[in-house]
C-alpha cells in the first residue's frame, strides 16, 4: 500500500510540476541514471506542461477585464452627470430661494398699500357715515335708494343702531329688505372670524 500512495504522490508531484511549466533547469538537465529515455519520458512530460495555458481562459479574462472598463467608463460618465445635474439643481434651489424672497418683499408692499388704501377708505366711510347720521331721515333714504346697495349696506352697518333704524324705514321697502338681509349676513360673517 505504501508504493501506491507514494506513486500517487509522485503524480501529482509531477502534475503540478508539469502545470507550473518547465523551467530553465528542467530543459536543459536530466537526472542522473536516466539515460535517453528518462530524457525522453521528461521531454515528453514537459511538452505535453510546456503546452500554453489554455486559450479559452485568457479569452475569458480579457473579456470579463473589457466588460469591466465598459462598466467603469459607463459610471464614471453617469457620475459626472449626476454632478452636472447636482449643480444645476444647487442653482435652481438659490434661484428659487431669490425670487421667494423677492415675492414676499412685493406681498410686504403691497399688504402696506391695501393697508393705506384700506385706511383711507374707512376714513372716507367714517365721513359718509357722519354725513348721513346728520341727515333728515328723507333725504339719507333717497340717497340710498339711488347708491349700490352695497354701499348702503356699508354705511348702515357703521351708523348708530336707532339712527339706521329711523333711515331704513323711510327706504324703499323692497330695498329695505334686501339691505336688512346683508346687514345679518355681514354681522354672521363677523362672528364667525
Amino acid at each position: 500500500m505504501a508504493p501506491r500512495i507514494l506513486a500517487v504522490i509522485m503524480g501529482v508531484g509531477v502534475f503540478a510540476f508539469a502545470a507550473l511549466g518547465p523551467g530553465p533547469a528542467d530543459s536543459q538537465q536530466s537526472s542522473p541514471g536516466q539515460g535517453k529515455a528518462g530524457k525522453a519520458g521528461k521531454a515528453g512530460k514537459a511538452g505535453k506542461a510546456a503546452r500554453p495555458p489554455s486559450t479559452p481562459r485568457i479569452r475569458l479574462t480579457d473579456r470579463l477585464l473589457q466588460e469591466l472598463e465598459v462598466k467603469r467608463r459607463d459610471l464614471s460618465r453617469r457620475e459626472k452627470e449626476i454632478r452636472r445635474e447636482e449643480t444645476r439643481l444647487n442653482e435652481l434651489r438659490s434661484d428659487i430661494k431669490k425670487r421667494i424672497a423677492t415675492l414676499q418683499n412685493i406681498e410686504k408692499r403691497i399688504q402696506q398699500a391695501l393697508d393705506k388704501v384700506e385706511s383711507a377708505s374707512d376714513e372716507r366711510l367714517d365721513h359718509l357715515v357722519k354725513a348721513y347720521s346728520a341727515m333728515g331721515p328723507d333725504e339719507a333714504a333717497t340717497l340710498m335708494n339711488a347708491m349700490k346697495i352695497e354701499l348702503a349696506v356699508r354705511i348702515l352697518r357703521n351708523m348708530q343702531v336707532k339712527k339706521a333704524g329711523i333711515i331704513l324705514a323711510v327706504v324703499q321697502p323692497r330695498r329695505a329688505a334686501r339691505i336688512s338681509e346683508m346687514l345679518v349676513r355681514a354681522k354672521i360673517r363677523k362672528k364667525k372670524k
